[in-house]
């Protein structure tokens, strides 16, 4: 059987250019500029042998159908994925939630509600956790 990363490349994020970097290329374009796996990975700061951070990340994203289920699912299920210890599990699920409280925060940043698709893609976020 082959094994689940086989058809992806292989490389360590130390391989690659200092600008595909994800904490250079946060440093250098901001937070926004970085996907979602990229994001996980600084999180990670390593990957697994024959995943790098950023694989693990997307791997994390598509196991729970992205930073919401992340979000949803138990600390002991994201706990019993490869590579997930109990401090990197603690670390993305704390960062989840600083990031949940900071929209609950910043009542002055949040977007304007014009048309009934404006508020379910508000709320979206808030009903998939129930």
């Amino acid at each position: 059987m082959a094994e689940p990363n086989a058809s992806r490349p292989m490389y360590r994020i130390t391989d690659l250019h200092d600008d595909d970097r994800p904490r250079e290329r946060l440093q250098k374009l901001g937070p926004q500029a970085l996907s979602n796996a990229e994001l996980i990975a600084i999180l990670l700061r390593v990957g697994v042998p024959g995943e790098n951070a950023v694989q693990v990340g997307q791997r994390l994203l598509h196991k729970f159908g992205g930073i919401a289920g992340i979000h949803r699912a138990p600390f002991d299920e994201l706990l019993h994925q490869h590579g997930i210890g109990e401090a990197k599990a603690a670390q993305i699920k704390a960062a989840i939630e600083l990031g949940r409280r900071l929209t609950l925060e910043s009542p002055e940043e949040r977007p304007s509600i014009n048309s009934p698709a404006d508020a379910a893609v508000l709320l979206e976020y808030e009903l998939q956790k129930r």
